[in-house]
């Protein structure tokens, strides 16, 4: 091992390097200002009256979250830093800031990055003297989180055991994109687990109360499973969709879990933290240097490319130049809330005779958000009657297309307009948005 005053330079210059380019692909990707993600816009619509009205900007709605990631990285450096020395945080923000989830959910509007924040608040808390606090705090953070994620319908499924950790592990935790072997996700998971193993049979020998305290979550979700309490069933359907689309401009693994990403990344850093004592100088820059290429080219992906949201106001822009005062635009049922939000921030405003209707929670369609239409079957031709009625002689139809919600009603629209008006519609597309022009 190299002297310790030089080994602790070393590690303290990689420790520095990792915390700016977490902060700095944060900032940089908060900066591009991208559309809202169809949940985001869900977030939106629930907490509209409590956080500013309608007309609120992206940024401002990301702002909160964006605190909360960088926060959690400086956070998480302070405990690795006090508990276990500089060489323990080096690794542990080399997971950090690669986890490509983590940097969404910390320029995502939802209380997924924030929940993993507080789980890191509540390790700051850990020492000698206060062991049982921190798994005191740690339940309640843990038993908060999983109130708010999983207490909502999940269609009476529950997930495997067996899939949980070879697909959690395998592909949600490591998920910079460098360890990714296609189908053969269990070796992707076995590269996890055998430190996740090992790490913590040595923080078993050292500090029991905090490898107790990072498997409270776990303890809790399996307790849930045995017990087969319902409302807290775990949504497998959306959990398996994400794990089956991934690629790198897909949030991997369930967002349901990003709250548990700091605390199981402690035994695999304390695995590679053992390791690591035993290197020379030369080898341990070279590896440290190996590590800070992949942190880099995985934020950087990112950094370029943004968080791959949908490009909703593009498609509405274009469907606000072609639509006249004779057009009636639709906005389906999934995509209702993208559609509102942008209504709310006047992306239509120079359009005077701009009239719309969709679908709202009720079932019942209304024109203009006010005019009550009728109850909706779920038939394209109703939509079209509808049109029709109203002597609209040009019809939009809006879509956006997210992996965690059905797109049955627009791929049946499509269908629809492709057998009956061929000749007489077009369309134009951005990412993961798009819109149909049908003439009447």
């Amino acid at each position: 091992m190299p002297p310790f005053s030089k080994a602790k330079k070393i590690h303290t210059g990689f420790c520095l390097f990792f915390l700016a380019l977490g902060m700095i692909s944060r900032v940089l990707i908060y900066a591009k200002g991208e559309n809202l993600w169809l949940e985001e816009t869900l977030f939106w619509e629930t907490f509209k009256s409590q956080i500013g009205g309608f007309s609120i900007s992206e940024y401002a709605l990301r702002f909160l979250p964006l605190l909360a990631g960088i926060a959690t990285l400086l956070l998480a450096y302070i405990f690795a830093k006090r508990e276990f020395g500089v060489e323990f945080a080096c690794i542990f923000l080399f997971l950090l800031v690669s986890s490509d989830t983590l940097l969404f959910y910390s320029v995502n509007f939802s209380f997924y990055g924030i929940e993993a924040f507080l789980i890191v608040l509540c390790l700051c808390s850990y020492g000698k003297k206060n062991k049982m606090l921190l798994i005191l705090l740690l339940t309640l953070a843990s038993i908060f989180c999983i109130v708010c994620n999983y207490t909502e319908n999940v269609d009476g499924h529950w997930f495997n055991i067996d899939n949980f950790f070879i697909q959690m592990l395998g592909r949600h935790f490591i998920n910079f994109h460098y360890f990714v072997f296609g189908p053969f996700v269990w070796v992707n998971a076995l590269l996890f687990v055998l430190p996740l193993c090992f790490g913590s049979f040595f923080l078993y020998k050292e500090k029991r109360s905090l490898l107790l305290s990072v498997f409270i979550p776990i303890f809790i979700l399996v307790l849930l499973h045995l017990l087969k309490i319902a409302p807290l069933g775990i949504p497998y359907n959306d959990f398996m969709r994400s794990m089956r689309n991934w690629s790198q401009m897909q949030v991997v693994g369930s967002k349901y879990l990003v709250f548990i990403i700091p605390l199981i990344f402690i035994p695999v850093a304390f695995c590679v933290h053992k390791i690591f004592l035993k290197l020379g100088t030369k080898t341990l820059i070279a590896v440290l240097s190996i590590f800070a290429l992949l942190a880099f080219s995985s934020n950087s992906i990112r950094m370029h490319k943004g968080i791959g949201s949908p490009q909703s106001s593009d498609i509405l822009r274009q469907i606000s130049e072609n639509a006249t005062a004779k057009s009636l635009v639709y906005a389906d049922s999934v995509s209702r809330p993208i559609f509102e939000y942008y209504i709310s921030k006047g992306i239509f405003r120079d359009n005077p005779n701009f009239n719309y209707f969709y679908v709202k929670e009720d079932g019942y369609m209304y024109l203009n958000d006010s005019i009550f239409i009728g109850k909706y079957d779920g038939k394209a031709e109703e939509l079209f009657n509808v049109m029709k009625n109203f002597k609209a002689e040009n019809g939009f139809f809006f879509f956006t297309f997210s992996d965690f919600y059905c797109i049955k009603e627009s791929n049946n629209l499509i269908a629809h307009i492709q057998k009956n008006y061929t000749g007489k519609s077009s369309g134009f597309q951005s990412k993961q948005a798009g819109a149909a022009w049908v003439r009447l």
